[in-house]
């Protein structure tokens, strides 16, 4: 519960404030939304870290989250050095913490039975979305009463403590015995001649990519263009993460038995069909639309966040686990690089064209093609995949059916 309060505040709607205090233009909005994206392109080094994972995970969650502390000093900086400031210390923190998605994800699937693991991580992720959430509204009502930039200061300043203090609690999780041995590069590569894992790190790359197209110009486009104010963006993702604490153990239990591709398809759905239009048909006094896509968004990333990486999991027996997911971070984050270059591409149009009402309107439009065109290749490769192993069931009986398929 305190780490997700750092993480929501460092790479969320505070920091996103705070970087449009210091006079961030839409590239460097787009830039700062790729970032968590960038930082988990160095995920993999996880892999090459000799020893326990507790031990790593709480050495590099100390030292990246504590590195943060310095954005409390970009405005004693000269103007022009403010935003590649602020971009060079997020950047830097993310890439220290990002091996710990591997070595955390892979320690607590040791700890969680596979045949529950839907339904943990489904309570898990709700939980944590509604404590992240309540913190948000908090710093938007706290960042709304103190004149500007100390209500920015005072919350990033606690967002530090809360995220280096995390790791105490951390440290004093059980953790089964397991020693931490770089692969050879033969193992390395090996998750690439798996050909259904190929596909699904491909519909990650592709899913991710559309969605960082327009993401990192949500929360730009309720603040400057439909003139929310930081309470009521607050209130916003309270409203999303309420329901992700309903729908979240629900979308878990559903994966369970029907199984993670088919929710990762049907919540995929949501966002790629339902969210983008309502966030476009909000505006200045019409917020209704708005409103209604806190609900989508609870409804979408409850059920995407807690496939995606049951997906990668359960694709990988135990021992070839951080492999798997190590490719699998890197997929998502070299989506995520890719659709904010062209999301910030995209907004900076706007100064040039003038065609839209605001510089967020045309990223976000693009996105939503982009997640359409995602969730077709994901039905496509799902019903390519059975009819694969059907195929191989009625020629050779159920022996014929390889792992990779």
């Amino acid at each position: 519960m305190l780490a997700i309060l750092f993480i929501n505040w460092s790479t969320g709607m505070v920091t996103i404030g705070y970087a449009l205090w210091l006079g961030a233009p839409p590239v460097a909005l787009a830039i700062l939304g790729a970032l968590p994206m960038v930082g988990q392109m160095a995920a993999p080094l996880a892999l090459f870290f000799r020893g326990s994972r507790k031990r790593l995970s709480v050495l590099l969650s100390v030292f990246g989250r504590g590195f943060f502390v310095l954005v409390l000093l970009l405005p004693l900086l000269p103007e022009a050095w403010r935003i590649p400031g602020l971009l060079a210390i997020a950047a830097l923190s993310l890439l220290i913490v990002a091996p710990v998605s591997v070595l955390w994800t892979s320690w607590m699937a040791d700890l969680v039975p596979e045949k529950e693991r839907g339904r943990y991580f489904g309570l898990r992720n709700g939980v944590l979305g509604l404590v992240g959430t309540l913190g948000n509204l908090a710093a938007g009502g706290l960042i709304d009463a103190i004149a500007r930039p100390w209500g920015f200061l005072l919350v990033l300043g606690v967002a530090v403590a809360a995220g280096v203090g995390a790791t105490l609690i951390l440290r004093r999780q059980f953790e089964p015995r397991q020693v931490n041995e770089p692969p050879r590069f033969a193992e390395f590569i090996q998750p690439l001649s798996d050909r259904k894992f190929r596909g699904y790190l491909g519909f990650v790359l592709l899913f991710m990519g559309a969605v960082s197209v327009g993401g990192p110009f949500v929360f730009p486009l309720f603040l400057e263009y439909a003139r929310m104010s930081f309470t009521q963006v607050g209130l916003w993702t309270l409203i999303a993460a309420a329901g992700g604490l309903v729908l979240g153990p629900l979308w878990g239990r559903l994966a369970d038995r029907i199984g993670h591709w088919q929710v990762l398809l049907l919540s995929g759905s949501v966002a790629a069909l339902v969210l983008p239009p309502l966030w476009l048909a909000g505006g200045p006094g019409h917020l209704q639309t708005i409103w209604a896509s806190a609900v989508g968004d609870a409804l979408a990333w409850a059920g995407i966040g807690t496939a995606l990486t049951n997906v990668a999991l359960q694709s990988a027996q135990p021992e070839k686990r951080n492999l798997y997911l190590a490719w699998y971070w890197m997929s998502f984050a070299l989506g995520g690089i890719l659709g904010s270059l062209m999301g910030g591409a995209l907004g900076s149009l706007h100064q040039q064209l003038n065609l839209f009402p605001s510089a967020y309107h045309l990223p976000i439009a693009v996105s939503m093609l982009l997640r359409i065109g995602a969730i077709y290749y994901l039905w496509w490769r799902i019903r390519r995949d059975k009819r694969r192993a059907a195929a191989s069931t009625v020629v050779g009986g159920p022996q014929a059916v390889s792992p990779a398929d």
